[in-house]
């Protein structure tokens, strides 16, 4: 099946005020990708991020957005290519849900247009599919985290972009609802032909949804990792390099050693 390439990253380094925190990461993202970004807190997801989102400037290297300069997007242009989420966004803003997912279509607009009864469908469309259409006109201040976190994800898709980039976006979530979103980003992937980045710190879901790791390890170093190699105990258990416990790989998660009490 042909791929599409969506974002190629090259010799890249990351950081703030030409100081970099993370060096020589190299990767293609095509379309119909989860890719799953870990990593300890302080080795730079968020910084590589904000980076691909245009937040940041690059150090050094290159990015291309479809076979284009990312730094010659406008923020227009880029909110048409790709939707961001942000960890605990909009928690305390003064909208309901509907409302939230209404200024995903922001780009498509003049500053002084309504939507139109085509707009109005993508929004229901976009809440539909992330199940929260039901409590379309609450306050975002009165939902839950895992039903905020639907709707910050029913904004993306009223952009109608071909990439998301999602930062931490179980850090909130009880076990349920980081199930739930797993699954939802895994289905938008597959059948819409999306591409996904996600940082998280949780190995056990990744290795079950991503279709590779993207990995910064203890010396901010990057690698690109084959999810189907990390289901291996050795290979997890040699990355982790933990005394505390171990990669179980048949049952998909790390035990801790009680020898450690």
């Amino acid at each position: 099946m042909h791929k599409d390439l969506y974002i190629s990253v090259e010799g890249v380094s990351v950081g703030y005020d030409a100081q970099a925190v993370l060096k020589d990461v190299s990767f293609n993202l095509y379309s119909g990708e989860l890719i799953c970004l870990l990593g300890a807190n302080g080795r730079g997801k968020s910084t590589l991020l904000k980076t691909l989102m245009g937040i940041l400037p690059i150090v050094t290297g290159e990015i291309q957005l479809k076979g284009k300069s990312l730094a010659s997007f406008s923020a227009e242009e880029k909110a048409k290519e790709m939707a961001v989420v942000l960890t605990d966004s909009l928690r305390d803003v003064s909208m309901k849900a509907k409302d939230v997912v209404v200024t995903g279509r922001y780009p498509y607009l003049s500053w002084n247009a309504r939507l139109n009864p085509e707009d109005e469908i993508i929004v229901q469309k976009s809440l539909t599919k992330v199940n929260a259409l039901d409590y379309a006109n609450r306050w975002m201040s009165d939902l839950s985290d895992g039903e905020r976190q639907r709707v910050v994800l029913a904004r993306a898709l009223a952009q109608q972009t071909d990439v998301l980039l999602l930062d931490e976006p179980t850090a909130f979530l009880d076990l349920a609802h980081t199930m739930e979103l797993s699954v939802l980003l895994k289905k938008f992937t597959r059948e819409e032909g999306k591409s996904i980045i996600m940082s998280s710190h949780d190995w056990a879901t990744a290795v079950q949804i991503a279709d590779r790791v993207f990995w910064i390890d203890e010396s901010s170093q990057f690698h690109i990792l084959e999810t189907e190699a990390l289901k291996n105990g050795d290979k997890m258990n040699e990355m982790l390099n933990s005394s505390y416990g171990k990669w179980d790989s048949d049952k998909g998660r790390f035990e801790i050693s009680m020898g450690h009490e």
